[in-house]
C-alpha cells in the first residue's frame, strides 16, 4: 500500500502524548497499523520520550507525603464500577478493518443518501465524537459541508477527491471548523472511509441540512 497522506507532525505529537479524544486516536492508530513510516516516526517519538524522562532531575517529595499515603490505605473504598457492556456486537461488513477497530460494536450499514451509507463504531469511552465508516459508491459526490470541530478521515478502500487533493487507501485528511470539502469519489471502486467527526457536520445545500439530524452526524 502506497500512502501518500499523512498526519501532521502535531497530530502524531498529540497521539503520542495522549492528548487526543479516545475516537481521534482510533483513527490514527489505524493509520499507523496501514503505514510503516508513520509507525516507524511514533516509535521514534516515544524513545525519544522515553529518553528525555531519563534525563530529568527526580524531585523532592512532600515530607508528609509517606504519612498521607498511609492513612488513604485505611479509607473505605467505593465499589468499583460494572463496566458498561457493548451495545451492540461486531458485524461483518464486508471489508478488513485495521486491528485498532476490528473487534469494536458496530451499528452495521445503514442509509445516508442514495449509494451512500455509514456503520458507528461503539467508542463508549468517547460519547462526544462520532466514529464512522463511510461507504460512497464510485462517482458519488458527498454534499458540501463544514465543522464544527476537528474531523480526521482515514480511507480504507477507493480513493476521493476534495478540495485539498486525492485521498487513496492509507492515506488520512486532517480537517477543523476552519475549513469546508466537498468529496468525490473517483475511480470504479466504492470508498469506504473510517472517520472521527467532533461535534457535528455542517452541511451548506438544503439536501445535506435535512438529512444530517436524521443520520445524526
Amino acid at each position: 500500500m502506497t500512502v501518500n497522506r499523512h498526519p501532521s507532525s502535531e497530530l502524531l505529537a498529540r497521539y503520542a502524548a495522549g492528548s487526543l479524544s479516545p475516537a481521534a486516536a482510533l483513527v490514527v492508530e489505524s493509520h499507523l497499523a496501514l503505514c510503516d513510516a508513520c509507525s516507524a516516526a511514533h516509535r521514534e517519538t516515544l524513545a525519544l520520550a522515553g529518553a528525555l524522562l531519563e534525563r530529568l532531575s527526580p524531585s523532592e517529595l512532600d515530607a508528609g507525603l509517606f504519612e498521607r499515603t498511609l492513612a488513604r490505605l485505611d479509607e473505605k473504598r467505593p465499589a468499583a464500577a460494572k463496566p458498561t457492556p457493548a451495545r451492540r456486537r461486531p458485524r461483518d461488513l464486508g471489508i478488513r478493518l485495521p486491528a485498532p477497530i476490528a473487534e469494536r460494536a458496530t451499528s452495521g450499514w445503514r442509509w445516508m443518501g442514495p449509494g451512500m451509507a455509514f456503520a458507528r463504531l461503539d467508542v463508549p469511552e468517547d460519547p462526544k465524537t462520532n466514529l464512522v465508516l463511510l461507504k460512497i459508491g464510485a462517482g458519488k459526490r458527498m454534499p458540501t459541508h463544514g465543522h464544527s470541530g476537528e474531523e480526521l478521515t482515514l480511507v480504507l478502500q477507493g480513493a476521493f477527491e476534495d478540495e485539498h487533493g486525492r485521498c487513496g487507501a492509507g492515506d488520512l485528511a486532517e480537517e477543523d471548523d476552519d475549513t469546508h470539502h466537498t468529496p468525490i469519489v473517483t475511480g470504479e471502486e466504492t470508498c469506504i472511509c473510517l472517520a472521527s467527526i467532533e461535534g457535528r457536520l455542517r452541511p451548506h445545500g438544503l439536501i445535506g441540512r435535512l438529512v444530517s439530524p436524521l443520520i445524526g452526524l
